[in-house]
């Protein structure tokens, strides 16, 4: 299977054009099928099979359209057919081969008896072109259209592949428009090999492309982390594999020795497919919104949401078919076709596929045509410029020299001009470079310029800037990061500067001997000092994975004598090609002179390293206050206090209330480990993602595995938060509550106070696995003039000048004591307490205290 993947991979760009040809030849016949076969005759009526007066089974007419063809023609409910053109109806397959012979506008005539008188009646004969079945023929067709420019611009392009292969499947999947018509008019059903295997190419594709779907929007925009687990895309091909062999062996088995059984089975096969093609759409609505609302940029969010509407109004209009269907009589399709025609809605997703593609530059498309077209324009002119002298050349000294001279002097010339084409094709393409790719043709100039320029800008960050700002300007790359080492850690690499990450907070360990072996081997074979992709799971072995997800392709180490104090990280170029030769010449110049401009920044700045710790504090302290709320939100039924008392150094504390509508809300209390402008850069990412998650779609529960998956990866090693989540309905009088390794939960009443403390460990200790197995969720009654508190541990924990805890018990005593005042003044008792318990002591660690209190 490997091989067969590696030759497919190898040999793609000449595969493509061959399967093109013969997936739009195929989009060809499917809409002559469907326009001038597979139409089906419409009378604008229901022949409806009953037992007539003398309990003979007859054809009575119902549901006839009023002021239709047949009801102009005389006829009405309750008639019955005897006849069409003289041929006496005995089933209705005789009627409808019948109409099936006629063409749109011609007349068939009706014997039809009423009331025990029988007379003929002129019908003239629609045909219905099928709808559903020429949606998915255009949505097919442009889809594929638009997939193969898309894999043109970049054969090797896994996203681009995964979409042109959804366009490809769809267009077999319509495949089953060739065969929704049985009859002798159908010429597909008189050679049974052919319907064979139009049946299995519509067979693969429609069990495929459920899977290709999901797949692709699991990898477009944004890669979701599940498509990164062990069996994830395995089982997606699986899947659709073993069902289309088992449909296979039961066709072969069953159903082709009876076209009448085929006939059947695709009726309810397709109705199968169907489903899962309704089912995998929706998955991929929600994950493409979901990463939608992950993107960070104007321009990507624009680029995504034209697709995001079009694909809404797609599915909107696939399950509207699908409910209309279910819930309207048959002679609905025929009396009113146009009621279906919203499902021709679903042909804008390509459209707005191929609109933002070509507007926006997904997947790399835009700048690589106009590059193949321009370059190739050039390219031929000049040729044909060059034929065209050789012609003139060759003609006139022939008639000067002689004739039979002739195909030598043509020979000669032909071989001198060859000699030349090639400089001067690179000279003229030099010349278009400049004249309509400027920013290409000048980047060498601004990367040789900024070598020189760098070692003069004072302060790291000003380097840092400067540095990535020019590399992303005068290259046009979508990803570009500079690591530097970590002052701790000797073997781990931090990402300081970034454009285009998506975790900005990425860090990876370096094997120092696989690195310093690889350095020396490129020294010896007189090889540029970089690390490409392919070489980066020697230097990065446990780490590797996340330079990919990233899109890094070439990495260049800045390098110090013989240390390596960094990396600048590459992704593509803007053409969807990688850094080679001069090019990569010219970084490394540049990447050598960053070096020295860095280093002697970090030297600088360690000499001011405390007055920067100073400003730190400060600065912790104001994200700290910026991120608690600046007034409290007003719930039916609740009465909310909160307060955080910071302590001298600054710590982790943080807390929001979050209202959903006016009677829910999420109360959130949080603590990071450690103090200082790293925790309150915690807390400020806690409470983005608390912010963005805790929207009323997800329970307490999810919300925090959601953020431990998002956090897990750049959380340093030795960091964690903890956090408890309150979810208060005052409408069912509920609290739905979980907690990430914090402190309990409190609920008072006038019987007593009582702990909760359901499962769960902190945010950042583990990746997942384990994280949401232990985490527990609790729903627990909101009685009247309960009072819920939420504290950090830096209440119980306060410690008086003999090192004694304040502890929940005394903590309890006084909820319990004031539980009849509101929340404002039994804050104001707690705060009090604590004071006279302290009594002068220091206080080591941030106090907060969320109090809310149901008031009926």
């Amino acid at each position: 299977m490997q091989t067969i993947r590696d030759l497919i991979t190898k040999y793609r760009k000449q595969l493509l054009t061959p399967a093109l040809i013969f997936l739009f030849s195929l989009v060809m016949v499917q809409l002559y099928f469907t326009f001038e076969i597979t139409r089906q005759p419409n009378d604008e009526c229901i022949w409806s099979p009953k037992l007539s007066d003398d309990e003979e089974l007859g054809f009575f007419f119902e549901d006839v359209k009023f002021e239709g063809v047949t009801w102009n023609a005389g006829i009405r409910d309750g008639d019955q057919l005897i006849e069409i053109n003289g041929k006496k109806i005995e089933n209705l397959q005789i009627a409808s081969l019948t109409l099936y012979s006629l063409d749109t506008g011609d007349s068939a005539t009706y014997r039809v008896s009423r009331d025990g008188r029988t007379f003929d009646a002129k019908v003239e004969v629609k045909k219905l072109t099928q709808i559903g079945g020429l949606a998915y023929i255009l949505i097919g067709a442009i889809w594929l259209l638009v997939g193969a420019i898309v894999i043109n611009a970049k054969p090797d392009g896994f996203t681009q592949v995964l979409f042109f292969r959804i366009g490809a499947t769809l267009v077999l999947f319509s495949t089953f428009t060739l065969l929704v018509t049985q009859n002798i008019y159908n010429p597909l059903y008189s050679y049974k090999a052919i319907l064979i295997f139009l049946d299995n190419l519509q067979s693969f594709g429609g069990v495929f492309l459920p899977f290709l779907i999901i797949h692709f929007f699991w990898v477009f925009p944004r890669k979701f982390s599940i498509i990164d687990k062990k069996y994830t895309t395995k089982t997606l091909y699986l899947i659709p594999f073993i069902i289309f062999v088992s449909v296979l062996i039961f066709k072969f088995g069953y159903i082709y020795d009876s076209t009448v059984a085929l006939n059947l089975f695709l009726a309810y096969y397709n109705f199968f497919v169907s489903g899962l093609l309704l089912i995998s759409a929706i998955i991929g609505l929600v994950s493409l919104f979901i990463n939608y609302l992950r993107l960070q940029t104007k321009n990507e969010r624009n680029a995504i949401f034209i697709i995001l509407v079009a694909y809404t109004i797609g599915v909107c209009a696939t399950i509207y078919t699908v409910i209309l269907g279910r819930s309207v009589p048959p002679s609905t399709l025929y009396n009113s076709p146009l009621l279906y025609s919203p499902i021709v809605l679903i042909a804008l997703i390509p459209i707005a596929f191929g609109f933002s593609i070509f507007k926006y530059s997904l997947m790399d498309v835009t700048d690589v045509l106009k590059n193949t077209l321009l370059y190739g324009v050039a390219t031929v002119s000049i040729a044909a410029i060059y034929f065209l002298i050789i012609y003139i050349l060759g003609q006139s000294l022939s008639s000067v020299i002689g004739t039979e001279y002739q195909g030598i002097i043509a020979a000669i010339i032909f071989i001198v001009f060859a000699i030349i084409f090639q400089s001067t094709k690179e000279r003229f393409q030099e010349l278009i470079t400049r004249r309509f790719y400027p920013e290409q043709f000048a980047y060498q100039k601004v990367i040789l310029k900024f070598s020189g320029d760098v070692v003069t800008i004072f302060g790291l960050e000003n380097i840092l800037r400067s540095t990535s700002s020019t590399f992303v300007e005068a290259l046009r790359v979508n990803r570009f990061g500079i690591m530097l080492k970590d002052k701790s850690r000797s073997n781990v690499y931090n990402l300081a500067e970034s454009i285009g990450f998506r975790q900005n907070e990425l860090a990876v360990e370096v094997n120092i001997g696989n690195l310093a072996q690889l350095i020396l081997s490129k020294k010896d074979s007189n090889l540029l000092l970089v690390i490409e992709d392919s070489e980066f799971p020697m230097i990065f072995p446990e780490d590797h994975t996340k330079l990919n997800d990233e899109e890094i392709f070439t990495i260049l180490p800045l390098k110090i004598q013989s240390r390596i104090i960094g990396f600048l990280l590459f992704g593509l170029k803007h053409s969807g090609s990688k850094f080679a030769g001069k090019d990569l010449e010219l970084l490394l110049a540049a990447a050598n002179q960053t070096a020295v401009a860095i280093e002697n920044a970090r030297l600088y700045e360690s000499e001011s390293e405390k007055l920067k710790l100073d400003r730190d504090l400060e600065n912790a302290r104001l994200i700290q206050d910026s991120l608690l709320p600046t007034k409290f939100p007003s719930i039916e039924g609740l009465d909310i206090c909160g307060k955080m008392i910071p302590a001298m150094h600054v710590g982790g504390d943080y807390f929001d209330l979050i209202p959903i509508s006016d009677k829910k809300l999420f109360a959130v209390i949080g603590d990071v480990s450690g103090k200082g402008l790293a925790a309150s850069f915690y807390m400020s990412k806690l409470q983005t993602m608390m912010q963005l998650y805790c929207n009323g779609l997800l329970s307490p529960k999810e919300v925090l595995m959601e953020i431990n998956q998002r956090i897990y990866n750049s959380i340093e090693k030795n960091w964690f938060i903890t956090v408890s989540i309150a979810l208060i309905d005052s409408d069912k009088k509920t609290i739905t509550f979980a907690r990430a390794g914090h402190t309990p939960l409190l609920i008072t009443t006038s019987d007593g106070a009582k702990e909760y403390t359901p499962r769960g460990i902190g945010i950042g200790l583990e990746k997942g696995e384990i994280f949401n197995t232990v985490l527990e969720e609790i729903i627990i009654p909101l009685e009247d003039n309960s009072l819920i508190t939420l504290y950090s541990d830096g209440i119980t924990e306060l410690m008086d000048h003999q090192n004694n805890f304040f502890g929940t018990e005394k903590l309890n005593v006084i909820l319990g004591r004031n539980l009849n005042k509101n929340c404002s003044e039994i804050m104001g008792c707690v705060l009090d307490d604590l004071i006279k318990h302290r009594n002068g002591s220091p206080q080591n660690d941030d106090i907060t205290l969320v109090l809310l209190k149901s008031v009926y």
